[in-house]
Formats: structure tokens, sequence, C-alpha cells
């Protein structure tokens, strides 16, 4: 099954989101990057089915967990 990744620069954002994701009822698992797969070289993700990318967005914008792009 194909995921949708937000991206964040740090393993904290990247957990923080995780957190933020599971107490909405979002699954979602962290992922570990290569830095050349992103615009600003983030390391680390937090994936979510495609189904959840939107409120997975607003859960994380709420949260405070700041994410840099996209990667569907």
């Amino acid at each position: 099954m194909k995921y949708c990744i937000f991206t964040m620069s740090t393993l904290t954002y990247a957990y923080k989101g995780k957190e933020a994701l599971e107490r909405a009822g979002i699954r979602c698992r962290i992922v570990h990057l290569n830095g050349t797969e992103t615009k600003k070289g983030c390391r680390y993700g937090v994936a979510v089915f495609p189904s959840d990318k939107s409120e997975a967005s607003r859960t994380l914008l709420n949260a405070g967990a700041v994410y840099g792009e996209i990667i569907t």
C-alpha cells in the first residue's frame, strides 16, 4: 500500500507528530528518509494512508508538529 509521508526536520518532531496522530485515531508510523528524497534534506517523516492525508495535516498543524513537504 502506498503512503503519504509528512517530512520532518528532526526525530523529535516526528515523534511529536506520531503521538498527535495516534491520539486522533490516525494510523501512522515513523520512517527514516534519505536526505536526498526531500527538497530541504529532511531525514525523518511520518507515514499515513492517503485517505488520512487531510485530517493528518490538520492534526499535525494543531499539535505544532512542523512538517516540510508531503511525499506521495
